[in-house]
């Protein structure tokens, strides 16, 4: 494969839960594979030492070139130089099952591929063909209103790098050179698109959608930049706010503080989650969910200028027993 099909870019290993397979077998199939290709992309499954469905190795002597997330997104992405990539299915199954038909909206697999990309990693999503090497009807309608998507607003997904917001109520942002993309899914009814904490001067800001670049009023609110916009959302699922700024961004994060009675509201969508619990959320409100697995947790950062004893109620729903 490496010497007779022409360049060969990246390899994509899994299965390394086989019982016989180790660290040193991987190493040598990694130093060979390098001895053909010095260039060549290697996952992280070529070792041992991933940390399960959340993908990233867990050993200072783990192989491979990139974390591999499995049907998950990180909450917060890695951080700048590591690189890393969610692969997720349209459905249930990696392969074609007739019998699956739970597909995922188009609005998820969108968001998801901006999700990732406002982190810092890739998307890789899979497709499962049929027997005869068709792909299913509703993979193909997918894939064609993602392409729709992308023809219009690629140029905030590809080649951007992760967002300089700790967190965004109303969507995720994407950047490139002296560009902020906001991606936003909850179109603001009052038309008041508040960007947090930004201080950086916006020369310029416009609806990716409008090829004219009609601008968009801005104005610096209370340590925010807050951007006029329409009424209605270009798009349902994700519309784009391009802002133009000055110099690198810099923005003061911000975090939840207390009330005049000293108490702090710690929401759902200002958490920090850890080990695959995710944040879902229905008819405008949010809550952390799929927390299955014991080394799982969820912490909060918040400011208090009035020291005290505080007690802590949590709002949960779960099996008797199970609290």
């Amino acid at each position: 494969i490496l010497t007779k099909y022409g360049d060969i870019s990246i390899i994509w290993f899994d299965g390394e839960w086989e019982s016989t397979w180790n660290h040193e077998r991987a190493l040598d199939l990694y130093n060979y594979i390098r001895s053909f290709n010095k260039n060549i992309i290697i996952n992280n499954r070529i070792d041992v030492f991933r940390d399960g469905m959340a993908g990233m190795s867990n050993n200072q002597q783990a192989l491979g070139d990139y974390g591999t997330p499995e049907q998950e997104i990180p909450p917060t992405g890695f951080g700048e130089g590591v690189d890393w990539e969610s692969c997720m299915t349209m459905n249930g199954h990696w392969g074609y099952n007739k019998n699956d038909q739970e597909w995922k909206s188009t609005e998820m697999l969108v968001r998801n591929l901006i999700d990732c990309a406002s982190k810092g990693g890739n998307y890789l999503l899979n497709v499962g063909p049929t027997s005869e090497g068709l792909i299913p009807g509703p993979s193909v309608e997918r894939l064609a209103e993602m392409g729709k998507w992308i023809k219009v607003n690629g140029e905030a997904v590809y080649g951007t790098k992760a967002s300089p917001f700790r967190k965004l109520s109303w969507g995720r942002c994407t950047q490139s050179q002296g560009k902020l993309y906001l991606h936003v899914f909850n179109w603001p009814k009052d038309c008041k698109l508040v960007v947090p904490g930004l201080k950086n001067k916006v020369n310029n800001a416009y609806l990716l959608v409008d090829s004219g670049k009609s601008k968009l009023a801005t104005a610096a609110v209370d340590g925010n930049v807050v951007v006029t916009v329409g009424e209605k959302a270009p798009d349902p699922v994700a519309s784009v706010v391009v802002l133009e700024i000055e110099g690198v961004p810099d923005v003061v994060a911000q975090y939840p503080g207390q009330k005049e009675d000293g108490s702090v509201t710690l929401c759902a969508a200002d958490a920090d989650l850890h080990g695959g619990v995710k944040l879902e959320e229905s008819d405008g409100k949010s809550n952390v969910g799929a927390w299955t697995r014991k080394n799982a947790f969820v912490a909060w950062q918040f400011k208090v200028t009035k020291p005290g004893n505080f007690d802590v109620e949590l709002d949960l729903a779960c099996n008797a027993g199970s609290e």
